[in-house]
């Protein structure tokens, strides 16, 4: 894989997350690459849009799709 696509499960570090699609419509709201971190904070995300070799390079993957998150739903939401 060479590129984020929405859906996609990824970690970095100890971090795992999702990539999800952006909420605010804008140029970039076709480029994938927005993570929303598994953690409880009310907004964790990460834009690395345009950023998929960068990713890759500081250790970033895409994980098994039967990961399952604490914290976040399968959209990206935050748990209730």
């Amino acid at each position: 894989m060479d590129q984020f696509y929405f859906g996609m499960k990824v970690k970095n570090g100890e971090e795992i997350g999702l990539v999800i699609k952006p909420e605010v419509n804008s140029d970039w709201d076709k480029e994938p690459g927005l993570i929303r971190w598994d953690t409880p904070k009310e907004n964790d995300i990460e834009d690395w849009r345009g950023l998929f070799g960068s990713f890759t390079d500081s250790g970033g993957m895409e994980i098994s799709a039967d990961t399952e998150f604490r914290f976040i739903t399968e959209e990206g939401e935050l748990k209730k």
